[in-house]
């Protein structure tokens, strides 16, 4: 490991960050304020949260990962969020918070029944222990970049330095830290898309050194492929955007802040505002990594993984350069606190206080919260170890959360499915995007071609459906209006 000012200036943001977080420890008097603030988020608090938490590691590294290999055209996945997130705020965020839940799978229950409820808690913590895997693993490779350490160790150090913060302080650790990492982020990763693209000459640039460097045989991604925003194919941008949609709204990560705001108009207002924080970074990102390449040719060797963490530690003055790699280090620890209190909450709510220890108190469930924080975080980071490709397992998390997308605006909107209905449709959605993944692991590409989140959304769409009208019991005779009435009482 080498001591750098970049060292020095990502440790000192890691250390106050992570101060930060513990300090929000005063504000928990119970466990409603570990798991929604109390609901008490104002708008500026709601906003970042909800930001924050698509401007992690798939933003960044794992779009710079497929920047390296693709060119411009990752940019879809900042857009495919942001226009989710956006639909949300119109339609179902107001509803969200005025249901008065502190969960999706709660939700669940509200529209079906708690062994639906159950059944799409394990389901959801599964698919988010992916996704904190992808998080915890692009920290690590940051960590690696910047503190010439072993990416493994980085990924340890790292993924321990967040669970502690947010063990701590829930979602008002969440709230303070993210409203600090939106700041940075921009600051950091902005100052590097000026430089970078100052010295390269902008994106003629870019593109007169690309083919320079594929006539050489250095590389083999033209100027023509990397500058083409649909340059990963016409089918995997829409199933991007098909994913963002869906997976957004069922997110317990960035809806959990949805719940914390203090009424449904800041819910509804943060949603909307969200994508003004979000949908620009992809553009940042793959343009740093294309004017790195345009730069320097391979720079990266077989790891694609450091591209954009390399391409940060590459900038020469060593204080502009850990400035952003500090930039970086906020937008995937803004990400990966809320999923792993996600995670914590899901637990707690949705299958401890639900069905192992129906008559804990108050103490025990913030107890209970910062321990599943903490397993949480452990088993995240030993995933970590293990998975080398991120984007592929971002979108498994997609694929998946889209499935319980599909039940809830069944029930929203048309009510008939029952709950065995709707549970054989989870299963069937965590089948099929099991298969999806392993086939995708083994071959480096998705059965006949189809993506993964085509194939996961649209069967869980059919077995819904089918199992509606051909499975005994299958079909309930109640509407919308019956199963969307909210709780009296503010809880």
């Amino acid at each position: 490991m080498e001591i750098t000012i970049q060292f020095i200036i990502v440790i000192v943001y890691f250390v106050l960050i992570i101060g930060l977080g513990v300090f929000a420890k005063k504000f928990v008097k119970s466990s409603r304020d570990i798991l929604v603030a109390g609901r008490n988020l104002g708008l500026a608090l709601t906003t970042v949260a909800i930001a924050a938490e698509w401007l992690g590691g798939t933003s960044t590294v794992a779009v710079g990962q497929w920047a390296f290999k693709y060119g411009i055209s990752p940019i879809w996945y900042n857009i495919s969020t942001s226009f989710g997130m956006f639909l949300f705020g119109l339609t179902w965020a107001a509803l969200y918070h005025k249901m008065k839940v502190y969960t999706i799978p709660e939700m669940i229950e509200r529209v079906y029944d708690r062994r639906t409820r159950l059944t799409s808690a394990a389901f959801f913590i599964i698919a988010y222990l992916l996704l904190s895997a992808v998080q915890i693993g692009a920290i690590g490779a940051l960590f690696s970049g910047a503190l010439r350490m072993d990416i493994n160790t980085a990924i340890i150090i790292a993924g321990l330095g967040i669970t502690i913060y947010t063990l701590a302080g829930g979602m008002y650790s969440v709230a303070l830290t993210n409203f600090v990492h939106v700041f940075v982020i921009w600051i950091g990763i902005g100052a590097a898309y000026l430089f970078y693209m100052s010295k390269v000459g902008w994106y003629d640039g870019i593109a007169r050194a690309l083919d320079q460097w594929v006539a050489q045989g250095a590389i083999t991604l033209t100027s023509e492929k990397a500058l083409d925003p649909f340059g990963m194919g016409y089918s995997t941008v829409l199933a991007w955007i098909l994913g963002g949609i869906t997976g957004t709204f069922a997110a317990q990560a960035s809806v959990q802040p949805i719940f914390a705001a203090k009424d449904w108009k800041t819910a509804k207002r943060a949603a909307l505002l969200t994508p003004l924080i979000v949908a620009p970074l992809g553009i940042l990102v793959t343009s740093i990594v294309l004017a790195t390449i345009a730069l320097h040719g391979n720079y990266v060797g077989t790891d694609t993984r450091l591209a954009f963490p390399l391409a940060l530690m590459m900038i020469p003055n060593p204080i502009l350069s850990g400035i952003t790699m500090a930039g970086v280090f906020a937008a995937i620890a803004s990400t990966e606190a809320p999923i792993l209190l996600g995670m914590a909450t899901m637990f707690v709510r949705d299958i401890y206080h639900t069905k192992l220890r129906p008559k804990a108190d108050d103490d025990e469930i913030v107890k209970v919260t910062r321990l599943g924080t903490f397993i949480a975080g452990i088993i995240s980071i030993i995933m970590a170890l293990a998975i080398k490709e991120l984007p592929i397992a971002t979108y498994v998390n997609y694929a998946m959360r889209g499935s319980v997308f599909i039940l809830l605006a069944l029930a929203i909107y048309w009510a008939k499915p029952s709950p065995k209905a709707a549970i054989i449709s989870i299963y069937s959605a965590l089948i099929t995007a099991g298969i999806w993944y392993a086939y995708y692991m083994q071959n480096k590409a998705y059965p006949y071609g189809i993506h993964i989140v085509y194939a996961t959304t649209v069967i869980s769409f059919v077995v819904a459906i089918l199992a509606t009208y051909l499975v005994p019991g299958g079909k309930r005779d109640t509407t919308p209006e019956e199963l969307l009435v909210p709780p009296e009482e503010n809880v």
